[in-house]
């Protein structure tokens, strides 16, 4: 009953932001996200403490709270704009809404008739990334969790089959791309938070550096690539303005192949990792700062509790140049 409940909220939310105009939804999208920030004090305590960590004393602690600000208030107006083009984007006008670069990158790799890896971070209005589904491409497949409430979970679906994506669960999501990509399937998967969980859910990783800092990563994208010989290219979602994004497609990337695979996974993780540091740098209110991407690294236990991270990340880094 309280998921059914639950499912009615959350449509009838659907219904009213369907029905506004963009930047009307940007207004109402920003103002929840500064809400957010402001009463939820846990996650502001996890924003600024990442932020910390990437940016260390370049920004004070104003421009700290800024920036805090500013990316609640951009996952706002992209929640309210994901909605919104949800109801009216169609084959006919999808590009007035969203522009496709580097859309010959994604070709080519497909050309090569391999596979294809679309290697996404939660960043931007990554969700939108669907919207390829218009183009004259093989079949799509991404890794996704079965939510806990079945009405949503079911409603998902729903978006998902109309946008002919295959939904692959994390239970032996290795096995099961591997067989998409030997189709010739574009295979999305997002690489940018803490890898974990166990073998059982398919969950694989290694520690390479993250913003100067070791730091347990996803090895999904680089080890199918290495056993089906399929192509990376690292996609990105930027906002533009209210109801405009821009989808970047950038060129495939070189790894590296020997005959040391544990070695190959590191250096070519590492490769991805300083991607999505650049893509972070450059529009810093896209990235999802709210996950706990530097969660039990030795020295670093109390990053998400101490009132002080930038010290402590400070102390950390010190340390980490005497070894």
């Amino acid at each position: 009953m309280i998921n059914f409940l639950g499912y009615l909220i959350f449509r009838s939310f659907l219904l009213v932001i369907s029905s506004l105009p963009f930047r009307l939804n940007t207004i109402l999208g920003r103002l929840m996200g500064r809400a957010y920030y402001l009463i939820d004090r846990k996650r502001r305590r996890i924003i600024k403490a990442n932020i910390s960590v990437v940016f260390g004393r370049q920004l004070d602690n104003k421009k700290i709270e800024i920036l805090g600000r500013e990316s609640c208030e951009s996952l706002g107006m992209n929640i309210f704009d994901l909605v919104k083009l949800n109801k009216i984007a169609n084959p006919e006008n999808y590009h007035k809404f969203i522009e496709i670069r580097g859309l010959s990158n994604l070709m080519k790799s497909i050309e090569r008739g391999k596979g294809t890896i679309a290697v996404m971070g939660h960043f931007g209005n990554f969700f939108l990334v669907r919207y390829a589904c218009y183009l004259n491409i093989p079949p799509r497949a991404a890794i996704i969790r079965k939510l806990d409430n079945p009405y949503l979970e079911s409603y998902v679906n729903t978006i998902l089959k109309a946008h002919n994506v295959i939904t692959v669960r994390p239970d032996g999501a290795l096995k099961k791309m591997r067989q998409l990509l030997l189709q010739n399937t574009v295979t999305v998967t997002l690489a940018d938070q803490k890898a974990g969980g166990t073998p059982r859910v398919g969950r694989h990783g290694t520690v390479v550096d993250f913003f100067g800092i070791p730091s347990q990563t996803h090895v999904t994208a680089p080890l199918l690539a290495r056993r089906t010989g399929a192509s990376i290219i690292s996609v990105f979602v930027i906002r533009k303005g209210p109801g405009r994004y821009r989808i970047e497609a950038n060129k495939p990337l070189k790894f590296i192949y020997t005959a040391d695979e544990a070695r190959d996974l590191k250096e070519n993780t590492r490769k991805l990792n300083q991607i999505f540091e650049d893509y972070i740098r450059r529009y810093p209110q896209h990235w999802f700062w709210l996950h706990r991407r530097w969660k039990n690294i030795p020295g670093l236990e109390d990053l998400y509790e101490t009132n002080n991270p930038l010290e402590l990340v400070e102390n950390f880094r010190r340390d980490l140049s005497r070894e």
